[in-house]
């Protein structure tokens, strides 16, 4: 007489409730990995995702840094900076670039009346906050005019402008920087992105706010007295042709410093890439990891599910003489197994899932949960049951009717 697996589901049901303590401590062990996974992998995402935020806020993913190589020890012959001569010359050999950006900076003090206040200040051109994507919220930003003129404005960010002005108006207004007056044009807009626990404190962009401009000419003549410069940005078309760029462009610097790795030259996207691939491993080692623990679990299942056989081995030996199949006693323990499995796995995402929030105010930090995570989970759990069920169903339904019958 074959066994529907509607009529296995029942039993596996009876007999989960028939024993509780036993079965409640076998599900607790899968809950615990379960939720587990849920937890970190929501870790895993909320860090990639805030990453990610934290590029596109910075000017996308199409954008290409240039800075020096610590990592590198020039050579006294090799020089560990660009010249505007030079800037000007690399800007012409990639015409395809849609911004350049060079820029230098330096701490300074900054000070209105009797207000002073120390921060960084950078030289730039007026691709920066196209590169950047950053526009002014009062006045203007620097333009061509000021870089050709040498113009003695300065650009300010909100945290600036709270320091020496209040709420008095800035525009128009003149600062002291290192001696030289110059005239407020601009006040950037507000930088704010919420911040992980990761990034130190409430707003990512906080050191964004309390940045100040001015043009990089008026900085190389009146300011610095040199035209050294050891980092600039562009950006490319689009996204996609990023990498092209930053290939060509790393081309370019080494052949001006003799193919020497003076520079490291990064796109955006390529970053972005090798994040997400970096991310895909953590998560391969993690799902292995979780697979080891639960198949732990697994072992004590299948241990359980043998002492059940014992305990019912007179009830196989009768359903085997009445007609039932050996592949029906097979498929009954074996579903009854991953019904547990599946049971805690089910329990172990709700927990999960719903102490995200706990947990992401605990750390600070924003959780991601996504669909494929709760998939993988529920199929971590369901496999458990199986690996764990297999041997124990074998056992079962290879038993002999008449020893079985005899057993007490």
């Amino acid at each position: 007489m074959a066994i529907s697996v509607k009529e296995n589901l029942i039993v596996g049901f009876s007999d989960f409730w028939s024993r509780k303590v036993r079965s409640i401590i076998t599900v607790i062990g899968i809950v615990l990995g379960t939720m587990s996974i849920i937890v970190v992998l929501s870790l895993v995402n909320g860090v990639n995702a805030q990453t990610m935020k934290w590029m596109i806020e910075r000017g996308g993913l199409s954008k290409i840094s240039v800075y020096r190589n610590w990592e590198y020890r020039h050579s006294n012959y090799v020089k560990d900076y660009f010249t505007w001569k030079e800037l000007k010359l690399i800007r012409s050999l990639i015409p395809e670039a849609k911004y350049f950006n060079p820029q230098q900076r330096h701490w300074v003090r900054h000070s209105k009346d009797d207000k002073d206040y120390s921060t960084r200040i950078y030289g730039v051109l007026p691709d920066y906050s196209k590169i950047e994507e950053w526009d002014v919220q009062e006045g203007r930003f620097i333009s061509n005019f000021d870089i050709d003129q040498s113009n003695d404005v300065i650009v300010i960010g909100t945290t600036v402008k709270e320091e020496l002005f209040g709420n008095k108006n800035a525009i128009g207004a003149v600062i002291t920087v290192n001696n030289r007056r110059l005239k407020v044009i601009g006040i950037m807009a507000y930088r704010y992105m919420k911040s992980n626990g990761a990034f130190g404190n409430e707003n990512s962009f906080s050191y964004l706010n309390r940045q100040t401009f001015v043009p990089l000419t008026t900085m190389i003549k009146k300011g610095s007295g040199t035209d050294k410069t050891q980092s600039f940005t562009l950006k490319a078309q689009d996204a996609a042709s990023a990498p092209e760029l930053r290939e060509k462009l790393n081309n370019i610097i080494l052949n001006l410093r003799r193919g020497l790795p003076v520079f490291r030259v990064e796109s955006a996207k390529e970053e972005a890439e090798e994040m997400a691939e970096n991310s895909k491993m953590f998560q391969i080692i993690f799902y292995i990891i979780s697979v080891i623990s639960l198949l732990v679990g697994a072992i004590v299942i299948a241990n359980i599910m043998l002492a059940t056989i014992q305990e019912r081995t007179r009830e196989i030996g009768i359903r085997l003489t009445v007609g039932a199949r050996r592949r029906d006693i097979f498929v009954q323990f074996l579903v009854q197994t991953i019904l547990v499995t599946t049971i805690g796995g089910i329990l172990g995402i709700i927990v999960g899932l719903s102490i995200l929030d706990i947990v992401s105010k605990f750390l600070e930090m924003e959780l991601v949960a996504g669909i494929s995570m709760i998939f993988v989970a529920l199929l971590v759990s369901a496999g458990v049951g199986l690996v764990s069920g297999i041997i124990p169903a074998i056992m079962a339904s290879k038993l002999d009717p008449v020893e079985a019958l005899r057993y007490e």
